[in-house]
């Protein structure tokens, strides 16, 4: 059985998802908890766990380019979408560390 190659928005949007939640529940936090050590440091630990998700998918994204599940301009793509979800996610974690309570 030949493998098909996956088209489409399916692989740039996740990482977008994956930044779109982090930013969501960091944000909130500082509105739950505005000025407070608790909103710090859940944005800390959530930006280390939205980290860890974008690494994970961009080795599942290299694996599904090797075993040519995915396109040659999807992978680019999809890349390119980590790489900019991931600085996103740096620079929306970064005013809990540089206005501390």
């Amino acid at each position: 059985m030949t493998a098909r190659k996956r088209l489409g928005a399916g692989p740039i949007l996740t990482a977008f998802a994956i930044w779109f939640a982090h930013f969501m529940v960091v944000w909130a936090a500082g509105e739950i908890w505005p000025h407070q050590w608790v909103a710090n440091v859940l944005a800390w630990g959530l930006t280390v766990v939205a980290l860890l998700a974008l690494g994970g998918y961009h080795m599942r994204l290299k694996q599904q380019h090797a075993e040519g599940l995915l396109s040659s301009w999807s992978y680019r793509f999809a890349c390119g979408a980590a790489a900019i979800a991931t600085a996103a996610v740096v620079f929306s974690a970064m005013p809990s560390v540089f206005f501390l309570p």
